[in-house]
């Protein structure tokens, strides 16, 4: 079992987003492509369209209750953030709590495991057997493991002897050439 310091979830268990009913919405594989998304002062422009756009509705000609809608639909979009916060928390902290509950049961099969072992050399070989499913499912990332081990090791071994062949090749090519230079002639007898 591994040791890390944990600490009991003490965020909200219980959250009611039955105010969301007909607002969520799903969208088709990569739908989100192309939606316009908020942009950083959004802040600053929520105000000024909740202070003027009131005053100035008629003379932009559009409808009057048009910031009604924006300011509904941001209250609208900060229950939908607050509800993505809590749903991915609650998401995050049962992937861990998993990961550590799965961690701690392998943590006691291991020890079976190995009391079965133990048990099986010292006085009934016939524990083996009667916990070979149990023995097989704990020694399947070591086996897994030795096997990868030895496949990497092959692979080098290949990659080396090629390596070799192929310096050896490179050594063994023996070139003559004549090299004239002011009328002296030279002979260059390795050359790779």
């Amino acid at each position: 079992m591994t040791t890390l310091l944990t600490k009991t979830y003490e965020g909200p268990l219980v959250f009611d987003f039955q105010s969301l009913g007909g607002l969520l919405r799903e969208l088709p594989r990569r739908g989100t492509r192309g939606l316009r998304r908020q942009k950083p002062g959004w802040e600053a422009v929520a105000l000024e369209l909740s202070t003027r756009l009131p005053v100035h509705a008629d003379t932009l000609r559009i409808a009057s209750d048009l910031g009604l809608q924006i300011a509904t639909l941001s209250a609208r979009l900060d229950a939908v953030r607050t509800f993505k916060r809590t749903a991915d928390k609650l998401a995050e902290v049962a992937a861990e709590t998993e990961a550590f509950m799965e961690d701690q049961r392998e943590g006691l099969i291991a020890l079976v495991v190995e009391a079965v072992r133990k048990g099986a050399k010292r006085t009934d070989p016939a524990l083996m057997t009667a916990f070979e499913k149990t023995v097989g499912y704990h020694g399947q990332h070591g086996a897994k493991a030795a096997q990868t081990r030895r496949q990497k090791e092959e692979a080098a071994a290949v990659q080396a002897a090629e390596a070799a062949e192929k310096a050896a090749d490179l050594s063994a090519v023996e070139t003559t050439a004549v090299v004239i230079a002011g009328g002296v002639e030279c002979e260059v007898c390795s050359q790779a």
